[in-house]
């Protein structure tokens, strides 16, 4: 029996591939960054155009939590933003989405945008 069941995979092009099955990730990217970047607005106001390029905010990886047969219950999104002075990134988490057949949904009562 496999004990870890959290697992991450990279995203590329807006998907990921697990298990042979290709997942687009396109609509929650698209909610997610739009909910990030409202978040560092409203948290880091004064600086967070000056130490960040917001143009850089990209997805990275997907973090999936997979149930006893290996397939995923929920996935987040993590991205990355870099710094304009140095050569330095930061995280930031989208949020949790269900999967249903190939489709992230938002969950219904699930949110989690960390900046």
């Amino acid at each position: 029996m496999e004990t870890n069941k959290i697992k991450e995979y990279p995203i590329n092009d807006n998907s990921f591939e697990y298990l042979e099955k290709h997942y687009d990730c396109r609509l929650a990217i698209k909610r997610d960054m739009k909910m990030i970047i409202q978040e560092a607005e409203t948290s880091h106001k004064d600086n967070f155009d000056e130490f960040y390029d917001r143009n850089t905010l990209r997805p990275d990886k997907i973090r999936l939590f997979l149930d006893e047969n290996r397939l995923p219950i929920f996935g987040m999104i993590i991205y990355r933003i870099h710094q304009k002075k140095d050569n330095y990134w930061r995280s930031a988490c989208g949020g949790y989405y269900q999967f249903l057949e190939e489709n992230l949904f938002p969950h219904p009562y699930q949110e989690s945008i960390c900046w």
